[in-house]
């Protein structure tokens, strides 16, 4: 199965990337003094805000939250379907905010009456990535979660955060 990619999924992820440059840009943090936060060198930010690669989806996260960003699925009438939940103890950042996207986008599916196996066909990946997905136990490339929203109807869209968060605090 392939990835079912379109040009408003590559436009979708293309806003993302540029937001987050911007709010690299009007930090006033270079690239290099950006990274020192994340497990990754400059250079790798370089290539994810030019489009030469696409960062892992934990990358992605970890760089909206130390630009104070926050990625979220948005409904077709424009609202935030990110509920608040909690994070379990012992459970990372990076696994919350997965779980956190991945909540609306299956509640969706069933609500629309979907089995996991025909959104796998729609979006062009198997019924057991899609499982993974809705478990957030394997993060999925950023523009799978793209692709995952739109097939539901629903966005991704970065959002600036309005308190502090962050690893080890709660929503």
């Amino acid at each position: 199965m392939t990835l079912r990619v379109d040009y408003a999924t590559e436009r979708t992820l293309a806003q993302i990337m540029g937001a987050l440059r911007s709010a690299r840009l009007d930090s006033g943090l270079s690239q290099t003094a950006l990274s020192s936060g994340l497990p990754v060198r400059g250079r790798a930010i370089s290539e994810w805000e030019t489009g030469g690669i696409e960062p892992t989806m934990d990358h992605l996260i970890l760089w909206s939250l130390k630009l104070h960003r926050r990625l979220v699925i948005v409904g077709r009438a424009g609202e935030l379907l990110n509920r608040p939940i909690r994070q379990r103890p012992g459970e990372s950042w990076v696994v919350y905010e997965r779980r956190r996207l991945a909540t609306p986008l299956k509640n969706r599916r069933v609500a629309l009456g979907l089995t996991q196996e025909k959104l796998g066909e729609v979006v062009g990946v198997s019924k057991d990535s899609v499982s993974r997905w809705e478990l957030a136990r394997v993060p999925m490339r950023p523009i799978a979660l793209i692709v995952w929203a739109q097939k539901l109807e629903y966005s991704v869209a970065l959002w600036p955060t309005l308190e502090r968060r962050g690893p080890g605090r709660s929503s």
